[in-house]
């Protein structure tokens, strides 16, 4: 079925190895960072996950990986954007020589298919109906969208999901029909977020100039295609997160999230606090008391002025709420500390994307990251301390978290086991907290620096170094003309 794996590097070549080009979007509870194009069919397949009632979990769920396969030099479609696995734990990679089918648990919960797995009486802790649903994905033109790694003959990778068609196929889109394995709406809980739309409000809305709000509802806010809560969930958006009200139907805002002008979706007013009173889009400095928090005015339009080059919007649309929530966590919520996170990260990873650390001739000398290992002198400026540390604690997230001792101090502080799974740094939500956390910890320092208009220092406190000063420069002077102080 499909295209080979070979003709499917040759059609997506233009997104191979470029975290850049990848968008991050949601995937159950976990955020993945995919190929734009096939973001609608990675919602299709979350919404057959949830539908099953299938509990996906973050911690070994995975999309985005520029590496290679195993024991060849042939890239993994990891590194293209269009593989996802989904719980590896439980959903091993097994090789099956004999070529039999893949094995079923017949356990009626997802724990103790589980068990059965590590009993070694099944190869997935997934259902068949699960599965069958999964492939039952096709585009309106009849194409099927997914290869399921479960199905190959001489390997079982059950976590393994891939795209199996050309971008172009895609544009087609994802047939609303194929998706759910044929429930209705009806069957699913009206919480879910649904692959098959549910149209926006017709009924009458008053409008309202667009003006700046903020989500405070602790566990995030639901985006509804209606007014009101029999209208299906779109997603969930975290604390923090900046959005335009467009207009108003009594409890429920027309919401606009990129910016620019364009109806996302309703949210329900009691849970936006509004910026500034009649504040509109617009990005002029509004006056604000000293040391307040003003994270609220930290939109994706002021961003997108502080990363005038390389960056995509698409990218600080979907990471900025993450940002955000890691600084209000950490109570860094005023203007130097603001300008100070994001001048970082335009110095750090200016793609405005949690990503792993690229080799270099500052990092590696024959083998990637060896000049980081045990007995090297950055090494034990790292605090690491077992041959293959380099590589495994290489800088990753927004900040470029490097070495043992950092993973370990700062994963401690914020409750995440870096030391344990290193690529959790990479997760958007993880991600945020680290930045506010390693900011936190030298938070006097920086702001001494910061008073004293010495950013070079500043700079050098995160950095250890000079490295992308220019551009962290550049973003932090420009914040100061922007963001209120």
């Amino acid at each position: 079925m499909g295209e080979s794996t070979t003709k499917l590097r040759q059609l997506w070549k233009t997104f191979e190895c470029d975290e850049t080009k990848m968008v991050v979007v949601p995937f159950g509870p976990d955020r993945i960072r995919v190929a734009p194009p096939t973001a609608p069919a990675w919602d299709a397949l979350a919404s057959i996950f949830r539908y099953h009632r299938y509990d996906i979990r973050t911690t070994d769920t995975d999309s985005y990986n520029c590496r290679t396969i195993k024991g060849t030099t042939q890239k993994s479609l990891h590194s293209y954007g269009i593989a996802l696995d989904i719980n590896w734990n439980t959903n091993p990679f097994r090789e099956t020589p004999d070529k039999r089918k893949v094995r079923f648990s017949d356990k009626p919960t997802q724990a103790e298919r589980g068990e059965d797995v590590r009993l070694g009486k099944a190869d997935t802790d997934m259902t068949p109906d699960l599965i069958a649903d999964a492939l039952a994905i096709k585009t309106t033109n009849g194409k099927q969208v997914l290869e399921w790694g479960g199905s190959w003959a001489s390997v079982k990778d059950a976590m393994h999901f891939e795209i199996d068609l050309a971008p172009d196929d895609l544009t087609a889109g994802i047939d609303t029909t194929t998706v759910l394995g044929g429930g209705s709406s009806a069957d699913v809980d009206t919480e879910m977020p649904l692959s098959t739309p549910t149209p926006l409000a017709t009924t009458p809305i008053t409008p309202s100039a667009a003006d700046p709000h903020v989500v405070i509802a602790r566990d995030g806010l639901k985006l509804r295609t209606g007014p009101g809560t029999e209208f299906s969930s779109k997603r969930t958006f975290p604390a923090g997160t900046t959005v335009n009200v467009l207009a108003r139907e009594g409890q429920w805002a027309l919401v606009d999230l990129q910016g620019d002008g364009m109806a996302d979706g309703f949210m329900n007013l009691g849970f936006l606090r509004a910026v500034a009173e009649g504040g509109g889009a617009s990005l002029q400095p509004v006056s604000v008391a000293s040391g307040s928090d003003i994270l609220g005015l930290v939109t994706v339009d002021l961003v997108v002025q502080l990363f005038p080059t390389a960056t995509r919007r698409s990218n600080i649309t979907a990471n900025l709420p993450f940002v955000l929530a890691g600084l209000r966590a950490r109570s860094l919520s005023d203007r130097p500390m603001i300008l100070m996170a994001l001048a970082t990260i335009r110095a750090e990873t200016e793609g405005f994307v949690p990503i792993g650390e690229g080799r270099s001739e500052h990092n590696t000398r024959i083998t990637p990251f060896d000049r980081y290992d045990v007995g090297t002198s950055k090494g034990q400026e790292l605090g690491n301390t077992i041959q293959g540390d380099g590589p495994r604690f290489k800088g990753r997230g927004y900040i470029q978290l490097t070495g043992r001792s950092n993973y370990t101090v700062v994963g401690r502080q914020i409750g995440a086991d870096l030391v344990g799974n290193p690529e959790r740094a990479n997760d958007p939500m993880t991600a945020g907290l680290i930045l506010a956390q390693f900011l936190k910890n030298k938070e006097g320092a920086i702001r001494m620096a910061l008073a004293t208009d010495d950013l070079r220092q500043a700079r050098k406190l995160i950095n250890g170094g000079s490295h992308g000063f220019d551009r962290f420069r550049d973003t932090y002077e420009r914040g100061l003309r922007i963001l209120p102080a």
